[in-house]
């Protein structure tokens, strides 16, 4: 469901995959909303039922009204950003594969995608379908994009980037775990932040968990630097 509050926009609903626990989205990014919202917010969450409420990525300006509302850090994570080139850009690591294939994605992909994002993230992290087309609508302009090693193959990865005006996301990236270290993921960044140039992006932007350190690898090999202070994650029980 949309809370509409004043000028405030947040979506409700469930958490993927933990009963009882609703994750609140803020539709504005990068605006703060009224401390009158977000204690609405949480009454409406104890109306339809839910134990627990967590936050989408938010950053500290982001978060003050949650945390004056009782919410408390649940996760730290790195931000990221790099300044997007017109000039193309290539992956040069020795692990390297060149028989990786990037096509569009379709919606019968789906399935698998999901499969994937299970077998790659932790359950904290994992996606639905609700909370893959929440990715796929995050910004008004979308590049979703799979991986494979060849047409007889499943797929080995997907990512969802995004654009607003001169920002480009990287939304969600995930691949599969027999298949890290094997050049997907930087194959997809890549295609990603080429299509953010062709668009005229000027500076992409990623998060990921803090203890995530084989992304924050990656990212840095392709130009990423972390954004202090990073974003987190709230969390309120409920109910108490």
């Amino acid at each position: 469901m949309t809370l509409r509050l004043g000028q405030d926009r947040l979506r409700l609903r469930p958490w993927a995959g933990e009963a009882g626990t609703g994750l609140l989205i803020l539709l504005i990014p990068g605006k703060a909303v009224s401390e009158s919202t977000a204690a609405a917010a949480v009454e409406t969450a104890i109306a339809r039922g839910y134990q627990r409420l967590r936050t989408s990525a938010l950053s500290h300006l982001e978060s003050e009204p949650f945390i004056r509302a009782g919410f408390e850090p649940r996760q730290q994570l790195a931000l990221l950003s790099r300044p997007i080139q017109a000039r193309p850009l290539q992956d040069n690591s020795p692990h390297r594969n060149g028989s990786i294939a990037i096509r569009r994605a379709r919606r019968r992909d789906r399935p698998s995608v999901l499969a994937v994002d299970h077998a790659a993230f932790e359950p904290l992290w994992q996606l639905d379908q609700a909370g893959l087309t929440d990715a796929l609508r995050a910004t008004p302009f979308r590049h979703f994009r799979v991986s494979h090693q060849d047409a007889d193959t499943g797929l080995t990865g997907y990512a969802i980037s995004g654009r607003s005006g001169p920002a480009g996301y990287l939304q969600r990236l995930a691949i599969s775990p027999d298949q890290q270290g094997q050049g997907a993921g930087a194959a997809l960044i890549i295609d990603g932040l080429r299509w953010m140039a062709r668009w005229g992006a000027t500076h992409a932007w990623v998060n990921t968990p803090q203890h995530n350190t084989r992304a924050l690898r990656l990212y840095g090999r392709l130009g990423f630097e972390q954004v202090p202070p990073g974003l987190q994650v709230l969390e309120l029980r409920l109910g108490q």
